[in-house]
């Protein structure tokens, strides 16, 4: 049988540069930063957001990571009010890669409970161009400030009309509180691969160690707690031979199957990774307990996830790498469906140990390419990060060809071999 080959080449920045990973897939790391630098429209503005203690270069944080149409959408974690902007669209300018707020900087105004306050995750239909963004509503560490907190919302832009709000949902505040609940990352169900448009949104909320469910067709939301959503005998993480335990969080990763009946997720602070059949988070009284299934430790640690095609994608975050687990291999070595998979085949798709330190938030694309980004989380959250260059960057988005597609893409995978 004649294999189909698709290679999608993309057009990178100058300083855009090629490391060879040790698995040998090439590692490419499209941006990088010792701090994060905006993109402000003008001095002046950068000057009075500075004199109001809105802007301090060394709080912000590169967090999520979108991919649409060619852009690079970014978040940056907003602990602290010194964020000027929360989320972001990468662009170069100068040969420098810059967050210019998006979709402005008005449309992130802190204490403005409309406006973006603190965004974890985006994900953005590629069928539709719609990005959908999980808010915290507040910052959510370091000392008290003027704001008060809002509530935790899902919003929705347009990205094909001028990102146009087009949807803000504010959560209730029993299912999540303001002063609590951290909303992180966050799938799509289209219910079936013939659905014309999402029908649901599944959002971890770290803060409250659940999973909630949002009904886009009738606004209602509802959340799922279980024993698995909680830190295990794997909550401490070894970075490089340093342990961590200020790291070890609740559920966070999220990922959907590309049929739609089922979705993955673990906590950071566990190895194990968990299957819930969609049935039953599309129902508000489904029975959680009695579907959830452990399908086997992951190699490492990991933050967030992300769904392809084919393969589940991962950080190792013990490893300093990304790893997939081949999931579709796995039910045809196996025999067995979906529903009865075990995670066994996994495999780097990229590891570097200086590069590849806290490998965060990723996404597949639909041309074939996993991005993620890479932080050193650890060394941020402890007051340890060297913002002085003598360590090099601290912050890099990269790619890696791995021949898959997005489990939002409609087409068929990019195939390899």
């Amino acid at each position: 049988m004649l294999l189909q080959k698709t290679i999608a080449l993309l057009t990178f920045a100058v300083f855009s540069h090629l490391v060879k990973g040790d698995n040998a897939n090439v590692l490419e790391v499209v941006h990088e930063w010792i701090k994060i630098e905006y993109d402000w429209p003008s001095d002046q503005v950068k000057d009075n957001y500075t004199r109001r203690g809105l802007y301090a270069p060394e709080k912000s944080h590169l967090s999520g990571i979108d991919i649409y149409n060619g852009d690079i959408y970014v978040t940056a974690l907003r602990m602290t009010p010194e964020v000027p902007s929360g989320l972001n669209k990468i662009v170069v300018k100068n040969g420098r890669p810059l967050l210019q707020p998006f979709p402005s900087l008005e449309a992130n105004e802190l204490g403005n409970c409309a406006s973006i306050q603190s965004p974890f995750s985006t994900m953005t239909d590629p069928n539709t161009g719609l990005m959908y963004v999980v808010d915290v509503g507040r910052t959510w560490r370091g000392p008290p400030n003027s704001f008060a907190p809002c509530p935790p919302k899902l919003m929705v832009y347009d990205l094909k009309n001028n990102a146009t709000l087009i949807r803000s949902h504010p959560l209730p505040e029993s299912l999540a509180p303001k002063s609590t609940s951290i909303l992180n990352d966050l799938v799509l169900d289209y219910v079936t691969r013939q659905g014309q448009e999402v029908k649901y949104v599944y959002i971890t909320d770290i803060g409250g160690a659940k999973i909630i469910a949002f009904d886009l067709q009738t606004n209602r939301s509802w959340a799922f707690q279980h024993p698995s959503m909680q830190t295990d005998e794997d909550q401490v993480i070894d970075f490089n031979g340093v342990n961590n335990t200020e790291l070890g969080y609740p559920v966070d990763g999220i990922a959907m199957d590309s049929d739609f009946q089922y979705v993955y997720y673990c906590a950071i602070g566990s190895r194990k990774l968990y299957q819930i059949p969609t049935s039953v988070l599309r129902d508000p009284s489904g029975d959680f307990a009695g579907n959830v299934r452990l399908l086997g430790k992951k190699v490492s640690n990991s933050d967030g996830l992300a769904s392809g095609q084919d393969n589940i994608y991962y950080g190792a975050l013990t490893l300093n790498a990304a790893y997939r687990w081949e999931k579709e291999k796995d039910i045809a070595d196996q025999g067995v469906p979906e529903g009865r998979v075990t995670l066994a085949t996994q495999s780097a798709v990229a590891k570097d140990d200086v590069r590849l330190v806290f490998v965060d938030s990723l996404k597949v694309d639909t041309a074939g390419y996993l991005w993620f980004t890479s932080s050193r989380a650890q060394k941020f959250f402890d007051g340890t990060m060297d913002f002085t260059g003598a360590s090099g960057s601290n912050y890099r988005i990269n790619r890696v060809f791995v021949g898959d597609k997005s489990y939002l893409s409609m087409g068929t995978s990019v195939v390899v071999g």
